[in-house]
């Protein structure tokens, strides 16, 4: 595929050349700034023509902007303080919660085994890989290949190269289109190429799971994760910030101290 060629000069030329993808008067955008920035996402041509036709136009805006002397008024000023201020204390509160709070494998299974009945599937789901296309010869084309069980390694290569995403899709969460397709009937395996406004969807069922049936620890575990660190992190933060309140000299006027008072 030509997209691929493309890609391989890419991020070939990427290391070496310092010719310039765009230029917006002094601003210039690099190869090298696209590749260790957001190599990783651009998988595509149309990507890095998307990503390079974005910042041209944020330039553009940014300059003009500040020809009309946006750079010095007071309240974005302030309101960049204020946001400045704000990554700053979250950064902190992050960096301080990741090194302080940890999750053990069993605190997962005594949260699993003690709520068995949180973890029961409402409605239908599938397990998929997905494919999304913007040309449906493309999304064609990967059906074949996927439908060539038996080559596993050409399997893997296209999984790679086009970012498939596999996750758990619930009966009623996704476009009808997709939705009519995934769940019409009991079948896995691969279906598509499926139109809709953005492009083209290919999808390789890997397993179906009926309403009302348990959900295992393996998938149920990241949600169970979340749980605990979200209510870990409200207890730590708490206890943080009285400690770092009761080490510091503060002072409230005596009308505003107690908020419950009249």
């Amino acid at each position: 595929m030509s997209f691929i060629i493309f890609l391989f000069l890419f991020f070939s030329c990427s290391k070496t050349n310092e010719t310039p993808l765009a230029r917006v008067g002094s601003s210039v955008l690099y190869e090298k700034d696209l590749v260790n920035n957001h190599g990783n996402k651009i998988k595509t041509k149309d990507k890095a023509y998307d990503f390079i036709e974005n910042w041209t136009t944020e330039k553009v805006l940014l300059k003009k902007a500040i020809a009309e002397g946006y750079l010095e008024d007071l309240r974005l000023k302030r309101e960049r303080d204020s946001f400045y201020n704000n990554l700053i204390i979250s950064t902190f509160i992050d960096n301080s919660l990741s090194i302080n709070i940890s999750i053990s494998k069993e605190e997962i299974l005594e949260y699993y085994t003690s709520s068995k009945g949180l973890f029961t599937r409402k409605e239908e789901e599938v397990f998929v890989h997905h494919f999304f296309l913007k040309e449906l010869e493309q999304a064609r084309s990967i059906k074949r290949e996927l439908l060539k069980k038996n080559n596993k390694r050409r399997t893997e290569e296209i999984n790679q190269i086009f970012n498939v995403e596999s996750k758990i899709i619930k009966k009623g969460y996704s476009i009808n289109e997709i939705n009519t397709e995934l769940f019409k009937n009991k079948k896995v395996g691969v279906i598509g190429p499926i139109r809709s406004k953005l492009g083209y969807h290919v999808f390789d069922i890997i397993k179906r799971y009926e309403r009302g049936t348990k959900i295992g620890l393996e998938l149920a575990h990241d949600e169970i994760y979340q749980r605990l660190l979200k209510k870990k992190k409200s207890e730590y933060r708490a206890k943080l910030i009285d400690s770092l309140k009761s080490e510091t000299n503060i002072f409230i006027n005596s009308k505003y101290r107690d908020k419950n008072e009249n």
